[in-house]
């Protein structure tokens, strides 16, 4: 009897599991009815090929991996490593590109930042607050969330995490690849990786589903969790694969 796959939560560039619980829970709840829930480790490893080998290490079997902006991209690479794992992709404020040259030129500035004890400024005033919808900006309760994950990473996570977003290699001729049904979702509102990109991506695969949400940003998870976790229970009945 085939192995059933396991779900693999894939979070974002300084977000920790927490990232996927809000309302309650409604994301992890609607996806643990169907299959066991994983939250994948992004804070040891500085390349995303690194955390990509570490996340398929530490889970045996098939694997449906969600993967959100950094996770997204770490889920893509899983397929590339392990193409055989994997029994679905969902990409959340995906870009299949390499560092684009204006944020890859920030980056060794906010690592040094970083180091010299800079993190939680970085966190409040260049990060986290730009990546959400005009409606929730001034959500305190959600920037307070998003700063304490940063903070509770820390420093020298971020530097990691930095680096393997800066080094990362550009996966647009691999999207055609991909032979596993694939998700793909963003805010209306999401500048970091905007609706467009998505649209790009999602022409490439040859079996992929688009959604987008009004009124979220890049912070889908966070700022639209009832809408996501609706979204994935009825890709995952669609596709039948958990």
């Amino acid at each position: 009897m085939p192995i059933p796959p396991s779900i693999i939560l894939l979070p974002g560039n300084m977000c920790d599991e927490r990232l996927w619980r809000g309302e309650s829970g409604a994301i992890v709840n609607t996806l643990g009815a169907r299959a066991p829930v994983r939250d994948a480790d992004f804070s040891r490893d500085d390349s995303i090929a690194a955390m990509a080998a570490r996340t398929l290490e530490a889970i045996p079997g098939p694997i449906i991996a969600i993967g959100f902006s950094m996770g997204a991209i770490v889920a893509v690479e899983m397929w590339v490593q392990a193409p055989e794992r994997i029994a679905g992709l969902v990409l959340l404020g995906y870009n299949a590109t390499a560092d684009l040259p204006e944020r890859s030129a920030h980056r060794p500035r906010q690592q040094a930042e970083a180091h010299a004890g800079g993190l939680e400024r970085l966190l409040a005033d260049e990060l986290k607050p730009n990546y959400l919808a005009a409606a929730h900006r001034g959500d305190t309760a959600l920037l307070d969330l998003l700063l304490d994950m940063g903070m509770r990473l820390g420093p020298e996570v971020f530097v990691r995490q930095s680096e393997a977003l800066r080094m990362r290699e550009d996966r647009r001729a691999a999207l055609g690849r991909i032979t596993v049904p694939v998700l793909l979702g963003c805010g209306v509102e999401d500048t970091l990786c905007p609706p467009a990109w998505h649209a790009d991506w999602a022409a490439r695969i040859p079996d992929a589903t688009l959604f987008t949400v009004p009124g979220a940003g890049h912070m889908l998870p966070l700022e639209a969790p009832l809408t996501l976790a609706r979204h994935l229970d009825e890709w995952l009945t669609a596709k039948d694969i958990a």
